[in-house]
């Protein structure tokens, strides 16, 4: 499973798509891809940076482009309900489960 797959992805770019209009609604700034791709490419590079494998590196950049699906559903606990949304989605789409 690679970053660019995790972007390709219809389920997770509807979750992303929704969280930005979640919060939008609910006075926030703009949380949609061009934010989730900015945490995605800067998490890569500081993993990359400090001398992490690339396999890490490409992780961090999925974590990264995936922070906050959560959104979706509720500000409150987004993290939590990303964390479950994310472990869901990634099963689906054969994400070995050691990563």
């Amino acid at each position: 499973m690679t970053y660019e797959q995790v972007k390709a992805d219809a389920a997770i770019k509807t979750y992303i798509a929704q969280a930005d209009v979640t919060l939008a609604v609910l006075g926030y700034t703009e949380h949609s891809f061009p934010h989730v791709t900015r945490v995605a490419e800067t998490a890569g590079d500081i993993l990359s940076t400090l001398g992490y494998d690339p396999r890490t590196v490409e992780l961090g950049k999925i974590a990264g482009f995936m922070h906050d699906i959560g959104n979706s559903v509720n500000r409150t606990d987004h993290a939590h309900t990303g964390a479950i949304l994310s472990y869901q989605i990634l099963k689906e789409i054969g994400m070995p489960l050691n990563d």
